[in-house]
């Protein structure tokens, strides 16, 4: 049982390494004049990201006893956009919860994402700082786990090739790829692979809102200009996306527009939840100062890159303790 492995400290390192990982995340964000902001874990569908029906649902009670559908949070990022407005750059690290329809080596029920928003950075800025933060958590595991290619990931610039770029780049060796195809596990390895085994940027992903199945999907609030959205995805080598990120749409009449061409539109009415429940957001963007731009960190998977430097083929689950993964759960 994972329990008594923690207590004969067979995760000593991994606890260590996270803990340091984590507060030099915190020292970075210190240092980038970043405040930090606790945002609710149990929200509306407002903390849903783009595919509400992995949303996991809580049952509440309103003052008169009737049961509300609630649901546990899987971002903050509409709530870091409110703060935005009073002090600019904001930041939040907490659980993230996913109703997982399987499972993977690549998957977590629960998983710690660190999130930030700005608005004196738009995606290229974001980028910038997306790659800052994390050369500065492997410099912390450096400290720990000391090899040639947490070295070379801290000391190279990250790789950063635009979404129809990194079609044709698959499609010339031999990936079956069409561009509108979101991409896969396979994928996003072969494109690290392919660029010297360094992390990489994706950008400038297609904004079609109803893709055929398979293609791109992107959450409603990303900022679209001819064709493609304005936003990045990090991939790790040996893990692939860890991070999405991505300037935020400032006109509240074209997120809203936006967010009733979607496919989150769809599955809440669907599912019987009342799509005002984004009013609240929108009102923030028409009181708004325009634009921010932001990221989701996925904690775990920044670890399992450190942790796949010396263990290939490692899985999410090695990268915490006690992960919340069905086969995993104690009753």
């Amino acid at each position: 049982m994972r329990h008594y492995e923690v207590m004969n400290g067979n995760y000593s390192e991994t606890t260590l390494l996270r803990s340091k990982m984590l507060k030099a995340a915190r020292d970075w964000f210190e240092n980038e004049s970043f405040l930090e902001i606790c945002v609710p874990h149990i929200t509306g569908a407002t903390g849903s990201c783009e595919w509400f029906p992995n949303a996991m649902p809580v049952t509440m009670y309103d003052e008169k006893g009737t049961e509300s559908g609630m649901f546990l949070r899987q971002t903050g990022q509409l709530y870091l956009e409110a703060f935005t407005h009073a002090h600019n750059r904001v930041y939040t690290i907490g659980p993230s919860f996913r109703q997982e329809k399987k499972v993977t080596n690549r998957h977590l029920c629960e998983f710690t994402l660190i999130e930030f928003e700005g608005r004196d950075f738009e995606l290229d800025g974001l980028t910038d700082k997306i790659e800052s933060i994390i050369k500065e958590m492997y410099r912390a595991a450096l400290k720990i786990s000391d090899n040639d290619k947490i070295k070379s990931y801290i000391e190279n610039p990250f790789n950063r090739i635009k979404y129809a770029d990194s079609i044709v780049l698959l499609k010339e060796n031999g990936y079956e790829v069409e561009f509108g195809d979101d991409l896969g596990a396979v994928e996003e390895l072969a494109i690290c692979e392919l660029l010297g085994n360094l992390p990489t940027f994706v950008t400038h992903y297609p904004s079609d809102p109803k893709p055929k199945e398979g293609g791109v999907i992107k959450f409603f609030s990303m900022k679209r200009s001819n064709g493609v959205t304005e936003c990045c995805d990090l991939l790790l080598p040996d893990v692939g996306e860890s991070v999405g990120g991505a300037v935020r749409e400032g006109s509240s009449d074209t997120c809203k527009k936006q967010f009733e061409e979607s496919y989150m539109y769809d599955h809440l009415l669907d599912d019987g939840v009342d799509p005002g429940q984004f009013d609240w957001y929108f009102e923030v963007l028409h009181h708004g100062k325009g634009q921010s731009s932001g990221c989701g960190i996925g904690f775990e998977r920044v670890v399992q890159s450190v942790l796949a430097t010396e263990v290939s083929n490692s899985s999410i689950k090695s990268a915490i303790e006690l992960p919340r993964s069905p086969e995993f759960l104690v009753p």
